[in-house]
């Protein structure tokens, strides 16, 4: 199954509304709404596509990992050799997976 992962041009189409309520030290209020005229945009907008790609990427660090062609070689080799340690294997899948 493949997750697409909406950009923030297709959420911004999608009306807002869920409410998301945060504190913050009034240095911090003047930081975000620096930052966000810099590049015009509100707070909500600033923080929101902020918070959504680095949660994206938070998301991808746990599920996608690059490799040279030589790593990718010895971690496929690995991957398709005979288990060596049957008890070990046998502990991991006895594991119920979190998404179950």
């Amino acid at each position: 199954m493949e997750v697409v992962m909406p950009t923030t041009a297709s959420i911004r189409k999608t009306p807002r509304e869920n409410q998301i309520n945060i504190r913050a030290t009034d240095e911090e209020r003047a930081v975000i709404d620096y930052a966000a005229s810099l590049v015009n945009k509100n707070r909500t907008d600033f923080i929101i596509e902020l918070a959504y790609q680095e949660a994206k990427n938070i998301i991808l660090d746990q599920r996608l990992f690059v490799l040279d062609d030589e790593c990718y070689d010895s971690f496929i080799t690995q991957l398709e050799a005979p288990v060596q340690n049957a008890e070990g294997r046998e502990r991991l899948m006895a594991v119920k997976p979190e998404w179950k």
